[in-house]
């Protein structure tokens, strides 16, 4: 497993503002994630152990089955089990060859500590998640 490009982290939204020496830390704790079409990211009711900033490709969200939302790249999947500590709310499922960069949540404590600024954002988009998902 290699380390993730710092220059592909920068084009992602997510991290687009860290400068090159918190890219590089970054890029130390993330994981390179490729999926074909059909293949899943998660599956609802399993235990996180990651979230994935999608960098290509598209996933259909679908909860007890029935899609609630369709990403790409740029968005954020599996952002939840960071406020609410609980299983997966839903399955994620590539519609395309999809490549994603994923943080595992052991990194979790340290990113927060070395770069709160994002955390911050994974929470503000965990929560408006919640919302349209009803809770």
């Amino acid at each position: 497993m290699s380390a993730v490009d710092v220059g592909r982290l920068a084009k992602l939204p997510l991290f687009g503002e860290l400068d090159t020496y918190d890219l590089g830390q970054l890029a130390g704790w993330l994981v390179d994630v490729e999926l074909r079409e059909g293949e899943p990211l998660m599956e609802q009711g399993a235990m996180p152990d990651m979230l994935f900033v999608l960098e290509t490709g598209t996933v259909d969200v679908l909860r007890d089955g029935e899609r609630v939302a369709s990403l790409g790249p740029g968005h954020v999947v599996g952002e939840i089990s960071l406020i609410e500590p609980q299983r997966r709310t839903a399955t994620v499922r590539a519609t395309s060859d999809v490549r994603a960069v994923a943080l595992p949540l052991e990194h979790l404590d340290e990113l927060e500590r070395e770069m709160p600024e994002i955390v911050r954002k994974l929470r503000w988009i965990a929560a408006k998640r919640l919302e349209e998902l009803g809770g």
